[in-house]
Protein backbone atom coordinates (compact mmCIF):
# COMPACT_ATOMS: atom_id res chain seq x y z
CA UNK A 1 0.00 0.00 0.00
CA UNK A 2 1.26 3.18 -1.30
CA UNK A 3 1.09 5.78 2.02
CA UNK A 4 1.80 9.20 0.87
CA UNK A 5 4.71 10.99 1.74
CA UNK A 6 3.29 13.67 4.18
CA UNK A 7 1.49 10.82 5.53
CA UNK A 8 4.28 9.44 6.68
CA UNK A 9 5.98 11.76 7.95
CA UNK A 10 2.98 12.92 10.44
CA UNK A 11 2.96 9.12 11.58
CA UNK A 12 6.61 9.28 11.77
CA UNK A 13 6.22 12.46 14.49
CA UNK A 14 3.27 10.92 16.15
CA UNK A 15 5.44 7.39 16.93
CA UNK A 16 8.40 9.66 17.94
CA UNK A 17 6.22 11.69 20.22
CA UNK A 18 4.46 8.50 22.06
CA UNK A 19 7.80 6.92 22.46
CA UNK A 20 9.22 10.26 24.01
CA UNK A 21 6.28 10.08 26.68
CA UNK A 22 6.32 6.61 27.26
CA UNK A 23 10.23 7.04 28.03
CA UNK A 24 9.89 10.23 30.25
CA UNK A 25 6.71 8.38 32.21
CA UNK A 26 8.53 5.39 33.20
CA UNK A 27 11.74 7.91 34.42
CA UNK A 28 9.29 9.32 36.59
CA UNK A 29 7.47 6.20 37.31
CA UNK A 30 10.93 5.10 38.22
CA UNK A 31 11.39 8.32 40.27
CA UNK A 32 8.18 7.96 41.99
CA UNK A 33 8.62 4.00 42.49
CA UNK A 34 12.27 4.96 44.08
CA UNK A 35 11.14 7.78 46.02
CA UNK A 36 8.24 5.86 47.58
CA UNK A 37 10.45 2.93 48.49
CA UNK A 38 12.78 5.38 50.21
CA UNK A 39 10.10 7.02 51.92
CA UNK A 40 7.92 3.66 53.14
CA UNK A 41 11.70 2.41 54.42
CA UNK A 42 12.11 5.65 56.47
CA UNK A 43 8.37 5.84 57.59
CA UNK A 44 8.43 1.52 58.72
CA UNK A 45 11.64 2.65 60.58
CA UNK A 46 9.41 4.95 62.56
CA UNK A 47 7.29 1.97 63.61
CA UNK A 48 9.96 -0.14 66.53
CA UNK A 49 8.84 -3.17 68.48
CA UNK A 50 7.37 -0.74 70.98
CA UNK A 51 5.11 -0.25 68.82
CA UNK A 52 4.27 -3.24 67.61
CA UNK A 53 4.22 -5.00 70.75
CA UNK A 54 1.60 -1.75 71.85
CA UNK A 55 -0.11 -2.11 69.10
CA UNK A 56 -1.27 -5.59 69.41
CA UNK A 57 -2.33 -4.54 73.31
CA UNK A 58 -4.54 -1.84 71.62
CA UNK A 59 -5.86 -4.65 69.38
CA UNK A 60 -7.09 -7.29 72.31
CA UNK A 61 -10.48 -6.51 73.85
CA UNK A 62 -10.40 -3.70 75.75
CA UNK A 63 -11.64 -3.95 79.41
CA UNK A 64 -14.18 -1.87 81.29
CA UNK A 65 -13.23 -0.03 84.29
CA UNK A 66 -15.05 2.21 86.59
CA UNK A 67 -15.11 5.84 86.90
CA UNK A 68 -14.95 7.14 90.35
CA UNK A 69 -16.80 10.25 92.11
CA UNK A 70 -14.21 13.24 92.26
CA UNK A 71 -12.79 13.33 95.86
CA UNK A 72 -13.04 16.84 97.66
CA UNK A 73 -10.61 17.51 100.16
CA UNK A 74 -12.48 19.05 102.63
CA UNK A 75 -16.05 18.79 102.96
CA UNK A 76 -16.87 21.10 105.44
CA UNK A 77 -18.02 24.37 104.29
CA UNK A 78 -15.90 27.29 105.04
CA UNK A 79 -17.49 30.05 106.90
CA UNK A 80 -19.08 33.16 104.49
CA UNK A 81 -18.00 35.91 106.82
CA UNK A 82 -14.68 35.94 108.98
CA UNK A 83 -15.31 37.47 112.76
CA UNK A 84 -12.81 40.83 113.57
CA UNK A 85 -10.63 40.43 116.15
CA UNK A 86 -10.74 43.34 119.25
CA UNK A 87 -7.49 44.96 119.03
CA UNK A 88 -4.16 43.96 120.96
CA UNK A 89 -1.63 46.17 121.90
CA UNK A 90 1.86 44.65 122.80
CA UNK A 91 3.65 46.31 125.28
CA UNK A 92 7.38 46.85 124.98
CA UNK A 93 8.06 47.88 128.54
CA UNK A 94 4.96 46.57 131.09
CA UNK A 95 5.94 48.94 133.77
CA UNK A 96 5.67 52.09 131.94
CA UNK A 97 1.42 51.11 131.74
CA UNK A 98 -0.42 51.95 134.71
CA UNK A 99 -3.73 50.26 133.68
CA UNK A 100 -3.28 47.05 132.61
CA UNK A 101 -6.63 45.33 132.79
CA UNK A 102 -7.71 46.31 129.35
CA UNK A 103 -4.44 45.21 127.49
CA UNK A 104 -2.61 42.07 126.84
CA UNK A 105 0.75 41.82 127.84
CA UNK A 106 3.46 39.98 125.76
CA UNK A 107 6.97 39.75 126.53
CA UNK A 108 9.12 41.02 123.55
CA UNK A 109 11.21 38.08 121.70
CA UNK A 110 14.19 38.93 120.24
CA UNK A 111 13.87 39.03 116.74
CA UNK A 112 16.02 36.66 114.30
CA UNK A 113 17.95 38.28 111.21
CA UNK A 114 15.89 38.90 108.29
CA UNK A 115 16.54 36.18 105.30
CA UNK A 116 18.74 37.25 102.77
CA UNK A 117 16.89 37.86 99.65
CA UNK A 118 19.94 37.58 96.79
CA UNK A 119 18.77 34.12 96.13
CA UNK A 120 15.61 35.90 94.36
CA UNK A 121 17.60 37.22 90.80
CA UNK A 122 15.49 41.04 90.28
CA UNK A 123 14.97 40.21 86.56
CA UNK A 124 14.87 36.90 84.60
CA UNK A 125 15.75 36.53 80.95
CA UNK A 126 12.92 36.75 78.61
CA UNK A 127 13.44 33.18 76.32
CA UNK A 128 12.47 33.81 72.84
CA UNK A 129 11.91 30.28 71.16
CA UNK A 130 13.80 29.34 68.04
CA UNK A 131 12.97 26.27 66.56
CA UNK A 132 15.84 24.09 66.24
CA UNK A 133 17.30 23.63 62.77
CA UNK A 134 20.20 21.56 63.38
CA UNK A 135 19.77 17.22 63.39
CA UNK A 136 16.72 17.62 60.87
CA UNK A 137 15.11 14.89 59.29
CA UNK A 138 15.85 15.04 55.54
CA UNK A 139 12.13 15.35 55.28
CA UNK A 140 11.82 18.92 56.61
CA UNK A 141 13.07 19.92 52.74
CA UNK A 142 10.46 18.67 51.33
CA UNK A 143 7.19 20.34 50.28
CA UNK A 144 5.20 18.13 53.18
CA UNK A 145 6.92 20.71 55.68
CA UNK A 146 4.41 22.45 57.95
CA UNK A 147 4.29 24.78 60.96
CA UNK A 148 2.17 24.81 63.81
CA UNK A 149 2.56 28.62 65.43
CA UNK A 150 0.88 28.79 68.78
CA UNK A 151 0.34 31.22 71.83
CA UNK A 152 1.37 29.30 75.16
CA UNK A 153 0.44 31.73 77.69
CA UNK A 154 2.78 34.68 76.38
CA UNK A 155 5.18 32.89 74.47
CA UNK A 156 5.14 32.42 70.81
CA UNK A 157 5.89 28.85 69.51
CA UNK A 158 6.75 27.32 66.60
CA UNK A 159 6.84 23.75 65.84
CA UNK A 160 8.01 21.96 62.54
CA UNK A 161 5.87 18.82 61.50
CA UNK A 162 5.43 16.87 58.49
CA UNK A 163 1.72 17.70 57.03
CA UNK A 164 1.13 13.44 56.88
CA UNK A 165 1.46 12.98 60.62
CA UNK A 166 -1.71 15.38 60.82
CA UNK A 167 -4.57 12.00 60.83
CA UNK A 168 -8.12 12.83 61.60
CA UNK A 169 -10.09 10.29 63.36
CA UNK A 170 -13.30 9.95 61.77
CA UNK A 171 -13.78 5.94 62.60
CA UNK A 172 -16.65 4.81 65.06
CA UNK A 173 -14.51 4.48 67.78
CA UNK A 174 -13.29 1.36 69.13
CA UNK A 175 -10.22 -0.33 70.53
CA UNK A 176 -9.13 -1.27 66.82
CA UNK A 177 -9.65 1.79 65.14
CA UNK A 178 -7.93 3.50 68.01
CA UNK A 179 -5.23 0.63 67.48
CA UNK A 180 -4.95 1.60 63.48
CA UNK A 181 -4.64 5.11 64.37
CA UNK A 182 -1.64 4.75 66.87
CA UNK A 183 -0.53 3.07 63.96
CA UNK A 184 -0.96 6.10 61.44
CA UNK A 185 0.89 7.82 63.40
CA UNK A 186 4.04 5.83 64.67
CA UNK A 187 4.35 5.41 60.57
CA UNK A 188 4.59 9.11 59.76
CA UNK A 189 7.42 11.25 61.29
CA UNK A 190 7.38 12.23 64.87
CA UNK A 191 10.17 12.06 66.46
CA UNK A 192 11.49 15.58 65.46
CA UNK A 193 7.99 17.07 66.30
CA UNK A 194 8.92 15.66 70.36
CA UNK A 195 12.41 16.73 70.06
CA UNK A 196 11.34 20.27 69.21
CA UNK A 197 8.54 20.51 71.97
CA UNK A 198 10.95 18.90 74.44
CA UNK A 199 13.49 21.24 74.20
CA UNK A 200 10.84 24.49 74.18
CA UNK A 201 9.87 22.55 77.38
CA UNK A 202 12.91 22.71 78.77
CA UNK A 203 14.10 25.89 77.49
CA UNK A 204 10.62 27.16 79.29
CA UNK A 205 11.68 25.88 82.40
CA UNK A 206 8.33 24.01 82.28
CA UNK A 207 7.55 21.39 84.62
CA UNK A 208 5.70 18.19 83.72
CA UNK A 209 2.32 19.72 83.56
CA UNK A 210 3.04 22.50 81.95
CA UNK A 211 4.72 20.53 79.24
CA UNK A 212 1.67 18.40 78.68
CA UNK A 213 -0.11 21.49 78.36
CA UNK A 214 2.38 22.34 75.56
CA UNK A 215 2.34 18.70 74.02
CA UNK A 216 -1.65 19.13 74.00
CA UNK A 217 -1.60 22.80 72.58
CA UNK A 218 0.64 21.67 69.60
CA UNK A 219 -2.25 18.25 69.03
CA UNK A 220 -5.01 21.17 69.36
CA UNK A 221 -3.16 23.97 66.95
CA UNK A 222 -2.84 21.17 64.12
CA UNK A 223 -6.34 19.47 64.56
CA UNK A 224 -8.61 22.36 65.12
CA UNK A 225 -10.44 22.84 68.41
CA UNK A 226 -14.13 22.32 67.45
CA UNK A 227 -16.17 19.18 69.28
CA UNK A 228 -15.64 17.45 65.91
CA UNK A 229 -12.13 17.01 66.45
CA UNK A 230 -12.26 16.07 69.85
CA UNK A 231 -10.94 12.59 69.87
CA UNK A 232 -8.34 13.46 66.99
CA UNK A 233 -6.62 16.29 69.56
CA UNK A 234 -6.86 13.68 72.24
CA UNK A 235 -5.33 10.91 70.45
CA UNK A 236 -2.40 13.08 69.10
CA UNK A 237 -1.94 14.58 72.54
CA UNK A 238 -2.06 11.01 73.59
CA UNK A 239 0.48 9.79 70.89
CA UNK A 240 3.01 12.10 71.34
CA UNK A 241 3.03 12.11 75.45
CA UNK A 242 3.93 8.34 75.57
CA UNK A 243 6.66 9.21 72.75
CA UNK A 244 7.96 11.72 75.28
CA UNK A 245 8.22 9.25 78.08
CA UNK A 246 4.61 9.97 79.73
CA UNK A 247 2.57 7.45 81.18
CA UNK A 248 -0.60 8.66 79.89
CA UNK A 249 -3.72 6.40 78.68
CA UNK A 250 -6.21 6.26 76.26
CA UNK A 251 -10.05 5.40 77.32
CA UNK A 252 -13.70 5.98 75.48
CA UNK A 253 -17.32 5.24 76.10
CA UNK A 254 -19.28 7.46 73.40
CA UNK A 255 -15.85 10.14 73.67
CA UNK A 256 -12.06 9.30 74.09
CA UNK A 257 -10.72 10.68 76.94
CA UNK A 258 -6.78 11.09 78.06
CA UNK A 259 -5.75 10.01 81.67
CA UNK A 260 -2.60 10.35 83.29
CA UNK A 261 -1.32 9.41 86.82
CA UNK A 262 0.37 12.22 89.11
CA UNK A 263 2.83 11.18 91.66
CA UNK A 264 0.48 14.00 93.79
CA UNK A 265 -2.71 12.94 94.55
CA UNK A 266 -5.49 15.13 92.76
CA UNK A 267 -9.38 16.22 94.23
CA UNK A 268 -11.97 17.33 92.29
CA UNK A 269 -10.39 15.40 89.05
CA UNK A 270 -12.20 11.64 87.78
CA UNK A 271 -10.12 8.93 87.78
CA UNK A 272 -9.81 5.28 87.71
CA UNK A 273 -7.63 2.73 89.28
CA UNK A 274 -6.37 0.12 87.75
CA UNK A 275 -2.99 -2.32 88.04
CA UNK A 276 -3.11 -0.17 91.44
CA UNK A 277 -2.74 2.80 89.63
CA UNK A 278 -4.91 5.70 89.82
CA UNK A 279 -5.54 7.17 86.63
CA UNK A 280 -7.09 11.16 86.44
CA UNK A 281 -9.10 12.42 83.93
CA UNK A 282 -6.57 15.74 83.36
CA UNK A 283 -8.73 16.27 80.13
CA UNK A 284 -6.17 19.16 79.19
CA UNK A 285 -8.60 21.59 77.74
CA UNK A 286 -11.17 19.13 76.76
CA UNK A 287 -14.40 18.09 79.26
CA UNK A 288 -13.69 16.32 81.82
CA UNK A 289 -14.57 12.14 82.47
CA UNK A 290 -18.01 11.72 84.29
CA UNK A 291 -18.41 9.09 86.60
CA UNK A 292 -19.54 5.62 85.14
CA UNK A 293 -17.96 2.93 83.00
CA UNK A 294 -15.31 3.46 80.36
CA UNK A 295 -13.62 0.97 78.15
CA UNK A 296 -9.59 1.02 78.71
CA UNK A 297 -6.46 -1.09 77.04
CA UNK A 298 -4.40 -3.51 79.58
CA UNK A 299 -0.49 -2.71 79.60
CA UNK A 300 0.98 0.19 78.39
CA UNK A 301 4.01 1.26 75.96
CA UNK A 302 7.21 0.74 77.05
CA UNK A 303 7.90 4.58 76.59
CA UNK A 304 5.36 5.69 78.55
CA UNK A 305 6.80 5.46 81.94
CA UNK A 306 6.87 8.68 83.77
CA UNK A 307 3.90 9.63 85.90
CA UNK A 308 3.24 13.83 86.07
CA UNK A 309 4.29 15.70 89.07
CA UNK A 310 3.17 18.79 89.92
CA UNK A 311 5.94 20.27 91.67
CA UNK A 312 8.13 23.65 90.88
CA UNK A 313 5.26 25.53 89.17
CA UNK A 314 7.03 28.51 89.45
CA UNK A 315 9.96 27.77 87.06
CA UNK A 316 7.63 28.92 84.01
CA UNK A 317 9.63 31.71 82.69
CA UNK A 318 6.22 33.38 81.42
CA UNK A 319 7.11 36.93 82.52
CA UNK A 320 6.55 39.02 79.16
CA UNK A 321 3.03 40.88 80.29
CA UNK A 322 3.34 41.96 84.02
CA UNK A 323 0.40 43.54 85.63
CA UNK A 324 0.36 46.17 88.91
CA UNK A 325 -1.25 45.75 91.93
CA UNK A 326 -1.34 48.63 94.86
CA UNK A 327 -1.99 47.09 98.44
CA UNK A 328 -1.94 48.76 101.50
CA UNK A 329 -2.88 47.77 105.13
CA UNK A 330 -2.92 49.30 108.03
CA UNK A 331 -1.01 48.61 111.98
CA UNK A 332 -1.26 50.30 114.98
CA UNK A 333 -2.65 53.00 113.10
CA UNK A 334 0.20 53.16 110.49
CA UNK A 335 -0.53 52.91 107.64
CA UNK A 336 1.90 50.75 104.60
CA UNK A 337 1.66 50.75 100.75
CA UNK A 338 2.80 47.67 98.58
CA UNK A 339 3.39 48.30 94.93
CA UNK A 340 3.46 44.54 93.35
CA UNK A 341 4.32 43.79 89.30
CA UNK A 342 3.79 40.09 88.35
CA UNK A 343 3.13 38.03 85.37
CA UNK A 344 0.03 37.74 84.09
CA UNK A 345 0.05 34.57 81.90
CA UNK A 346 1.79 32.65 84.72
CA UNK A 347 -1.71 33.36 86.67
CA UNK A 348 -3.54 32.31 83.10
CA UNK A 349 -0.95 29.00 83.54
CA UNK A 350 -1.54 28.43 86.73
CA UNK A 351 -5.59 28.20 86.24
CA UNK A 352 -5.74 25.00 84.41
CA UNK A 353 -3.92 22.81 87.03
CA UNK A 354 -6.36 20.69 88.76
CA UNK A 355 -6.64 20.59 91.82
CA UNK A 356 -3.71 19.46 94.53
CA UNK A 357 -3.12 18.82 98.09
CA UNK A 358 -2.76 21.35 100.31
CA UNK A 359 0.93 21.38 100.96
CA UNK A 360 1.70 21.50 97.43
CA UNK A 361 0.43 25.37 97.58
CA UNK A 362 2.23 26.04 100.39
CA UNK A 363 5.76 24.59 98.94
CA UNK A 364 5.16 26.72 95.53
CA UNK A 365 6.89 29.65 96.38
CA UNK A 366 7.00 32.66 93.72
CA UNK A 367 8.52 33.54 91.18
CA UNK A 368 11.43 35.15 91.59
CA UNK A 369 11.01 38.96 90.08
CA UNK A 370 8.03 39.02 92.11
CA UNK A 371 9.08 37.29 95.18
CA UNK A 372 12.32 40.32 95.14
CA UNK A 373 9.69 42.87 95.01
CA UNK A 374 7.16 42.19 97.25
CA UNK A 375 9.97 40.73 100.00
CA UNK A 376 12.21 43.62 99.56
CA UNK A 377 8.91 45.79 100.26
CA UNK A 378 7.97 43.84 103.27
CA UNK A 379 11.19 43.51 105.17
CA UNK A 380 11.74 47.04 105.64
CA UNK A 381 8.15 47.33 107.46
CA UNK A 382 9.21 44.38 109.63
CA UNK A 383 12.87 44.97 109.96
CA UNK A 384 14.27 45.66 113.54
CA UNK A 385 10.92 44.35 115.48
CA UNK A 386 10.73 41.49 117.62
CA UNK A 387 9.61 37.93 116.53
CA UNK A 388 6.10 38.73 117.52
CA UNK A 389 5.77 42.33 116.38
CA UNK A 390 7.21 40.95 112.59
CA UNK A 391 4.82 38.41 112.37
CA UNK A 392 2.19 40.58 113.45
CA UNK A 393 2.65 42.64 110.96
CA UNK A 394 2.99 40.02 107.88
CA UNK A 395 -0.69 38.78 109.70
CA UNK A 396 -1.83 42.24 109.61
CA UNK A 397 -1.26 42.47 105.66
CA UNK A 398 -2.44 39.47 104.51
CA UNK A 399 -6.13 39.66 107.00
CA UNK A 400 -6.62 42.90 105.50
CA UNK A 401 -4.52 44.11 102.40
CA UNK A 402 -7.38 41.46 100.66
CA UNK A 403 -10.44 40.76 100.55
CA UNK A 404 -12.25 37.39 101.52
CA UNK A 405 -14.72 35.10 99.82
CA UNK A 406 -14.89 31.74 99.80
CA UNK A 407 -14.37 29.88 96.51
CA UNK A 408 -17.81 29.05 95.70
CA UNK A 409 -18.81 32.51 96.01
CA UNK A 410 -16.24 33.62 93.46
CA UNK A 411 -14.80 30.57 91.39
CA UNK A 412 -18.51 28.68 92.01
CA UNK A 413 -16.35 25.48 93.38
CA UNK A 414 -13.29 24.89 95.35
CA UNK A 415 -10.22 26.02 93.87
CA UNK A 416 -7.17 26.67 95.71
CA UNK A 417 -4.79 29.25 95.20
CA UNK A 418 -0.95 29.57 94.81
CA UNK A 419 0.41 32.73 96.52
CA UNK A 420 0.85 34.16 92.94
CA UNK A 421 -2.74 33.66 92.08
CA UNK A 422 -4.07 35.46 95.80
CA UNK A 423 -1.94 38.07 94.36
CA UNK A 424 -3.52 38.70 91.61
CA UNK A 425 -7.67 38.05 92.00
CA UNK A 426 -10.05 40.69 94.02
CA UNK A 427 -10.87 37.85 96.34
CA UNK A 428 -9.22 35.14 98.44
CA UNK A 429 -10.22 32.73 101.18
CA UNK A 430 -8.44 31.22 104.57
CA UNK A 431 -6.10 28.09 102.46
CA UNK A 432 -4.72 30.90 99.98
CA UNK A 433 -4.18 33.45 102.76
CA UNK A 434 -2.62 30.68 104.62
CA UNK A 435 -0.28 29.73 101.81
CA UNK A 436 0.83 32.91 101.37
CA UNK A 437 1.68 33.80 104.73
CA UNK A 438 3.54 30.94 104.92
CA UNK A 439 5.73 31.67 102.34
CA UNK A 440 5.99 35.35 103.62
CA UNK A 441 7.66 34.34 107.23
CA UNK A 442 9.97 31.41 106.34
CA UNK A 443 11.40 33.48 103.41
CA UNK A 444 11.80 36.87 105.55
CA UNK A 445 12.33 35.58 108.99
CA UNK A 446 13.45 31.78 108.62
CA UNK A 447 10.48 30.66 111.35
CA UNK A 448 9.52 27.49 110.85
CA UNK A 449 5.30 27.23 109.16
CA UNK A 450 3.23 24.40 109.19
CA UNK A 451 -0.79 24.06 108.45
CA UNK A 452 -3.33 24.15 110.92
CA UNK A 453 -6.34 22.29 109.61
CA UNK A 454 -9.95 23.13 111.25
CA UNK A 455 -12.92 21.28 109.95
CA UNK A 456 -13.71 23.81 107.22
CA UNK A 457 -11.14 26.01 107.90
CA UNK A 458 -7.16 26.20 107.20
CA UNK A 459 -4.73 28.82 109.35
CA UNK A 460 -0.92 28.71 110.25
CA UNK A 461 1.33 28.26 113.06
CA UNK A 462 5.14 29.49 113.96
CA UNK A 463 7.92 27.78 115.54
CA UNK A 464 9.38 30.78 117.69
CA UNK A 465 12.72 30.55 118.58
CA UNK A 466 11.31 31.53 122.60
CA UNK A 467 7.70 30.64 124.04
CA UNK A 468 5.16 32.95 122.75
CA UNK A 469 1.95 33.83 124.31
CA UNK A 470 -1.38 32.57 123.25
CA UNK A 471 -2.74 29.08 121.58
CA UNK A 472 -0.10 26.52 120.35
CA UNK A 473 -0.01 22.99 120.22
CA UNK A 474 3.20 20.66 119.64
CA UNK A 475 3.91 18.75 116.50
CA UNK A 476 7.31 16.14 115.79
CA UNK A 477 8.55 17.34 119.30
CA UNK A 478 8.22 21.60 118.38
CA UNK A 479 6.21 24.21 119.87
CA UNK A 480 4.10 25.99 117.04
CA UNK A 481 1.63 29.28 118.21
CA UNK A 482 -1.33 29.96 115.96
CA UNK A 483 -0.87 32.72 113.39
CA UNK A 484 -4.52 33.17 111.43
CA UNK A 485 -3.73 34.87 108.47
CA UNK A 486 -7.74 35.22 107.82
CA UNK A 487 -8.73 36.14 111.61
CA UNK A 488 -9.07 40.40 110.68
CA UNK A 489 -6.84 42.08 113.15
CA UNK A 490 -5.83 38.96 115.34
CA UNK A 491 -2.42 38.49 116.60
CA UNK A 492 -0.14 35.45 117.13
CA UNK A 493 -1.64 32.94 119.69
CA UNK A 494 -5.24 34.03 118.84
CA UNK A 495 -7.44 31.39 117.21
CA UNK A 496 -10.74 32.08 115.38
CA UNK A 497 -13.70 32.20 117.54
CA UNK A 498 -15.71 29.58 116.91
CA UNK A 499 -12.48 27.03 116.51
CA UNK A 500 -11.53 28.12 120.05
CA UNK A 501 -10.19 25.02 122.01
CA UNK A 502 -10.19 22.68 119.22
CA UNK A 503 -7.87 20.33 118.47
CA UNK A 504 -6.60 20.81 114.74
CA UNK A 505 -5.13 18.81 112.17
CA UNK A 506 -1.25 19.62 112.17
CA UNK A 507 0.94 18.85 108.93
CA UNK A 508 4.62 19.97 108.03
CA UNK A 509 5.16 20.95 104.50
Amino acid sequence: MNIPAYLRYTLTIIIFALFTVSLNTQAKNDEYEEWLKQTQDEFKNYLDENDKAFIGFLSKKWESVDVQKTIKRDPEPKPVSIPVAKPVTIIENPESIKDTSKQEIIKPIIIKPVADLTKYPIATPVVTIIPKKENLPAIKKDINLRTANFDFFGEQISINYNKNFKNSFRSKISNQSIADYWKKLATQPHKEIINQLSQTAKELKLNDWGSALLFDQFSREIQGSNQRNQASRQLTSWFLLVKAGFNARIAYNSQVFLLMPSKQALFSTTYFTLDNQRYYSVSLNEQAMKPGKVFTYSGKHLDGQRNLDFSEPNKFTANKNLTKRDLSFSYNNEKFSISISYPKDMVNYFSTFPQLDLKNYFSAGMPNETAYSLLTQLKSIIEGQTETEAVNRLLRFVQTAFKYKTDDNQFHQENYLFPLETLHYPYSDCEDRAALFAWLTESLLNLDVVIVEFPGHVATAVEFSQKAAGDSWKFNGKRYTIADPTYVNANVGMTMTQYKGKMPKIEAF
